[in-house]
């Protein structure tokens, strides 16, 4: 399991207590009118300004400047290194009770947090310091106290990739894919592939990450139908971002073809002439597109009215200051 230290923004260097807002309903409404006046949540210049600073060589006690959905700029400590006591709920198998046991988490590297229109006002019932902070920042976070995973064995990953890529490329699936991608008639060539939160493929759980694979490997199908099709450009580059990657799932895809992108790169790779790829992401990715591009091909989970409007993070535990 994932967990991540959720940022409590400072503005003008005050804590959040000084100057955040006092109604949920109030902050509501604002949130509900900028946003029927077409005010963006995610604009692109912001994401590319933090990304400009997450790239600089970041020490603790480092600031990262985010604008905000309100239109201010708020302030994020750099935290790496930090540790904090978190607890899980222990039971043993002799005892009816349970207790809670003590862990010690240390903070890594700061990661961009995204946050829907929906979540935002849903996180005003608990939190009135984030409010309009659709872009924000959190911290990763890994165990004190035990010993990091080994990495993956490389061939053992290329092979089952390998696997897959051949198991896909010759199913009815793929053929039924492929006649509707060359069924197209577009304006413009599609330069990129980019896929998004495709999720990591190579370590324990062989289900959850051989549908993983596929979405890797679809990516690079898609690529070649585009470039034999003539819908693409000769050289169709090939991106995937999804901060959960191990360094072998990294290694694999590179030697596949696919160019990793370190977030929120994916996002400002594309263009209108990209094809983008996002099944079942545990971000908005939807919302982030819908304010920076218009790709002339996306392939997206539907859209249904009765779905859930929440984001559901699956893999990972938040920690935060209110």
């Amino acid at each position: 399991m994932t967990h991540y230290w959720i940022e409590r923004p400072r503005l003008n260097g005050k804590d959040a207590d000084e100057w955040k807002p006092s109604d949920p309903a109030e902050a509501a409404a604002n949130i509900d009118k900028w946003y029927s006046e077409g005010r963006l949540l995610f604009p692109r210049d912001v994401l590319q300004h933090v990304r400009d600073q997450l790239r600089k060589p970041l020490v603790r006690g480092d600031t990262i400047l985010v604008q905000a959905f309100d239109g201010s700029v708020y302030d994020y400590s750099v935290r790496t290194g930090e540790t904090r006591s978190l607890y899980s709920r222990i039971t043993e198998d002799d005892s009816d009770g349970a207790q809670d046991k003590e862990e010690k988490w240390m903070m890594t590297t700061p990661a961009i947090r995204y946050t829907s229109i929906e979540s935002l006002k849903a996180d005003l019932e608990w939190s009135l310091s984030r409010a309009y902070c659709s872009i924000g920042l959190s911290h990763f976070m890994v165990r004190v106290d035990t010993e990091p995973e080994p990495p993956g064995d490389l061939d053992a990953g290329l092979k089952f990739f390998n696997s897959v890529f051949e198991e896909w490329k010759g199913s009815e699936a793929w053929r039924d894919i492929k006649s509707t991608v060359l069924s197209l008639r577009l304006r413009t060539q599609i330069h990129k592939v980019i896929g998004m939160a495709c999720g990591e493929f190579t370590g324990p759980g062989p289900s959850r990450l051989k549908r993983h694979a596929v979405q890797h490997v679809l990516l690079l199908l898609l690529k070649e139908a585009l470039q034999v099709g003539h819908l693409g450009a000769k050289n169709v580059a090939c991106y995937a971002q999804d901060p959960a990657y191990t360094s072998t799932d990294q290694s694999v895809l590179e030697r596949s073809g696919i160019t990793v992108a370190e977030d929120p790169g994916g996002f400002l790779e594309m263009d209108n002439r990209s094809l983008v790829f996002s099944c079942a992401p545990n971000i908005c990715v939807k919302q982030i597109i819908a304010d920076t591009v218009r790709p002339p091909i996306m392939f997206l989970c539907t859209v249904r009215e009765d779905e859930s409007r929440l984001i559901t993070y699956v893999y990972s535990t938040h920690h935060s200051q209110y």
